[in-house]
């Protein structure tokens, strides 16, 4: 049985700590604590950056989820593979193959013990235990106009569910136009925990309103006169409202209702997690030359460092 895992110990914490902007922080003695607080609370959308496949036919994937009675559990089968993430293995973990079981103990060591106890584990053990890491932080990075994509890992194993882990810096507004794309895990920096690192994004130009496409813009920009004054507009407005939201956050206005203030411009950050035949459909509709221009940048950047392969011409819809 042919068994490869992306991710580690680490990919789990990182995707967390991206709530605070300090995913790039590494101490594995707290990191094992916030591991088990992560189980023991519940909060399991980290694991989800952690992928498992395993060389499986179609009759041993349909004979695993017959053992499955949870119905949150997903598990896929491509290319003579069956994919799992690491929140669904823990979910299934008592009908995984021994060979299987193994590999996730080896490759996520701290968070095998700390499931395997149901988070009943001492600081003193928890110490002790083992813990992975990533070998870097970034495998490759690519600027944006309006930010920045960091491939942080793949597994590629000519499937459509090979697996890619980004990271993205980028406006409100397009991290919502992202986030539509649903098949996939998300973490992304939380504005009510933290003020570390805001920062803005202001258009070099402002493009003029689409005539025939009610949602789109043309590479054209408005008039000089108008440009200057609406960018100098927006510059203050932004000043503006960060300085207001920093006044009520040192009066003790709570941080999640204080970021209501701050503007579309500010930007986000956050680790995606997605398949191959999402990204391949993320490809082929934010490449589209309706796509808007910022969105679009950040999927020719994904098509330069993983490639386009049409698997999304699979789906009818």
């Amino acid at each position: 049985m042919e068994i490869r895992v992306m991710g580690s110990d680490q990919r789990s914490i990182r995707c967390a700590r991206v709530s605070f902007g300090k995913d790039h922080k590494v101490d594995p003695s707290r990191d094992k604590k916030l591991l088990r607080y992560l189980f023991k609370h519940r909060h399991a959308s980290p694991f989800e950056h952690n992928i498992i496949a395993f060389s499986a036919n179609k009759k041993d994937w349909l004979d695993l989820i017959s053992k499955i009675d949870n119905p949150t559990v997903q598990l896929y089968h491509s290319g003579g593979y069956l994919w799992i993430n690491l929140r669904n293995a823990i979910n299934s973990l008592e009908h995984l193959p021994d060979k299987v079981k193994e590999k996730v103990k080896e490759a996520f060591p701290a968070t095998w013990n700390i499931v395997e106890r149901e988070g009943n584990i001492g600081d003193e053990e928890l110490e002790r235990l083992p813990y992975t890491t990533d070998k870097v932080f970034l495998e490759e990075k690519i600027e944006t106009s309006s930010g920045w994509i960091g491939l942080v890992d793949k597994l590629e194993l000519g499937t459509e569910m090979d697996y890619y882990t980004f990271i993205v810096e980028c406006p409100l507004f397009v991290a919502r136009q992202w986030h539509r794309h649903r098949f996939g895990s998300y973490n992304e920096v939380s504005r009510r925990y933290t003020a570390y690192d805001i920062k803005f994004y202001v258009p070099p130009i402002l493009r003029k309103q689409a005539k025939s496409n009610k949602q789109a813009s043309i590479d054209e920009p408005v008039e000089e006169k108008l440009q200057r004054k609406f960018l100098k507009d927006i510059r203050r407005i932004i000043e503006d409202s960060y300085s207001l939201y920093e006044e009520m956050t040192s009066c003790e206005v709570a941080k999640e209702l204080a970021r209501g203030i701050l503007p579309q411009f500010m930007k986000t950050r956050y680790y995606w997690t997605v398949p191959r035949i999402a990204l391949d459909n993320f490809i082929t509709l934010r490449t589209h030359e309706g796509a808007q221009k910022e969105i679009r940048e950040f999927a020719q950047a994904i098509v330069e460092m993983v490639g386009y392969r049409g698997t999304d011409k699979r789906n009818r819809l």
